[in-house]
């Protein structure tokens, strides 16, 4: 009978230690899924908005935005802006809710911006100026990702090298960082 009960309990240990593995693995495994995702999702979104704002300079350099060259870099910029806004729904379905409220600025400055380009024609050096503000929030944009993910913040000013902008990140994207940063115990 104690042969019984220590087989029992055994087999009671065992199943339980599996289980218990099982929980433990699926929970690690789900996390870094999450993680992994996330950080996917927020290189697309980075590499998309490259990908518009190269656009929206080639409609802000050219003279005539009415001619063959213009419609041509508008229908560039179209695409650009689909393809954008594509990976800025897939965040969206994957981010917290402090990294996606950064999106919604990202889209509307990246319009701002679009709107000031076909204002005018732009030289090189002014039109860097007008994408200033939208450098420092793609740079905002990165570093809720990454403390999103467990990375460190960079705290770049700008996500482009040639902007000199001297101000610090806005209040509402260093608290989406600081959030989460609290969230995760950093």
């Amino acid at each position: 009978m104690q042969a019984f009960l220590a087989a029992l309990v055994g087999g009671l240990l065992t199943i339980a230690g599996g289980l218990t593995a099982v929980l433990v693995t699926g929970r690690g495994v789900r996390s870094q899924w999450r993680t992994d995702t996330q950080l996917k999702a927020g290189t697309e979104v980075l590499s998309t908005l490259q990908k518009r704002v190269t656009a929206i300079n080639e409609l802000a350099y050219l003279a005539d935005k009415n001619s063959d060259e213009g419609k041509k870099a508008w229908d560039i910029e179209c695409a650009a802006a689909t393809e954008c806004n594509n990976a800025r729904h897939a965040a969206l379905l994957v981010s917290p809710p402090e990294v996606a409220a950064l999106l919604q600025g990202l889209d509307e400055q990246a319009d701002s911006l679009l709107d000031r380009a076909m204002a005018k024609q732009w030289i090189q050096e002014e039109f860097r100026k007008e994408r200033d503000s939208l450098g420092r929030l793609a740079a905002n944009y990165l570093d809720a990702v990454r403390a999103a993910t467990g990375w460190p913040p960079l705290q770049l000013k700008s996500l482009w090298m040639w902007d000199k902008a001297q101000a610090l990140p806005t209040t509402a994207s260093l608290t989406a960082v600081q959030t989460i940063e609290h969230q995760s115990g950093s």
